[in-house]
């Protein structure tokens, strides 16, 4: 009689574990699907981050400064649309990925439209309080529109436009609960159509970062990455029927040994706004400065553009995001971007210093 009722026990557990993982299964799927959409609204003052000097040119007509640019701001509608994927996968880990394709229309300037597309796939234990993530990215530009340069070996002005790929690997490591560290690599290359293949390059770089979320809803985060880039391009095997040196007129050009190392740091501060009751509310503002040192060995006349230059460049970005419902939000926010470059020509100075603005508007739909 108690070995009946053992073995009633017995099965009655097991069909409740059986009952209760077919639950669990029913409510978390192996696979999940999302996908979102999104469309954005932005006036950008300086499309082609024109210099002073060419801002100057343009404005009066100067027949000497060749850019078929209508306007030299714009005003851009940004489409974007990002299928995700989670996949509970053995050995209790889960995996995340997406796609994201955007596109860029601008107004008055449509040859300059471009798109961008970014693979990312990350994986990470599957328990609560996790440790640590892995994360690899792809991100493409088939064709992005950079302005008119001369080609020096025909002595010919064309349009410049580059291809870049981008791939990086990062891992995460939680530090404590509220803490954690990052570490990644990258390699990327940036190849320019035909006119102006001797601007190809190359670069490869290293970062680590922190981030940390602290009382009051609010985090912050820092980064810094080390990148050097070869200018594969450089030692093309034509002899130019231009120099800058026969024309008084003062071009912006990156012909020469376009060799480089460059420090970037990254700040961003984020805080959720409390005072907002109806809503979710938060703002941020990210700072990135890039430093690059350029480093030829050529001389001054031999390479004017790039012998002795230091470009500093950093972007300041205020924004706030509004989550108008649950499938809903919207995004503002402001860039102001410059680069204040050092050279012992002041031609250069003059070519390469430029300020940018951006005033954007972005609403998302999370469709699944």
């Amino acid at each position: 009689m108690r070995i009946q009722s053992k073995q009633s026990l017995v099965l009655i557990l097991l069909l409740l574990f059986a009952v209760t993982a077919a639950a669990r299964k029913r409510d978390y799927p192996a696979t999940e699907w999302g996908l979102r959409i999104a469309v954005g609204a932005i006036y950008n003052d300086n499309l082609l981050r024109f210099s002073d000097a060419d801002l100057e040119r343009f404005f009066e007509f100067d027949d000497r400064f060749a850019t078929p640019i209508e306007t030299v701001d714009d005003f851009e509608t940004e489409y974007s649309i990002r299928p995700s994927f989670r996949w509970r996968a053995p050995l209790n880990l889960m995996v995340d990925g997406y796609y994201n394709l955007k596109a860029v229309l601008r107004s008055s300037n449509s040859f300059t439209d471009y798109q961008t597309h970014t693979l990312s796939a990350s994986v990470r234990p599957r328990v609560r309080g996790y440790r640590w993530s892995f994360q690899y990215r792809a991100f493409r530009i088939p064709s992005y529109y950079l302005r008119v340069y001369r080609d020096r070996d025909y002595n010919e002005q064309h349009a410049a436009r580059f291809m870049n790929w981008d791939h990086s690997a990062q891992f995460d490591y939680r530090v404590r609960s509220d803490a954690w560290l990052t570490f990644g690599v990258g390699y990327g290359t940036y190849y320019y159509n035909e006119k102006f293949t001797e601007y190809d390059s190359e670069y490869l770089e290293a970062s680590v970062g922190a981030r940390i979320n602290l009382p009051a809803d609010v985090s912050l985060s820092a980064g810094y990455t080390r990148r050097g880039s070869d200018n594969v391009g450089k030692d093309q095997g034509f002899t130019p029927q231009f120099s800058p040196e026969s024309s008084p007129f003062e071009e912006d050009s990156e012909y020469g040994d376009a060799d480089f190392n460059e420090d970037e740091f990254r700040l961003r501060a984020r805080r959720r706004l409390d005072f907002v009751k109806l809503t979710d509310v938060d703002a941020s503002l990210s700072y990135r400065l890039r430093r690059r040192v350029y480093t030829t060995d050529r001389s001054l006349l031999d390479d004017p553009f790039h012998r002795g230059r230091l470009d500093n460049r950093f972007e300041i970005s205020p924004s706030i995001d509004i989550e108008l419902s649950r499938r809903f939000d919207i995004g503002i926010y402001y860039l102001h971007e410059e680069r204040d470059t050092e050279s012992d020509s002041e031609a250069v100075i003059r070519a390469k210093n430029f300020v940018r603005r951006e005033y954007g508007m972005t609403l998302s739909c999370t469709v699944r």
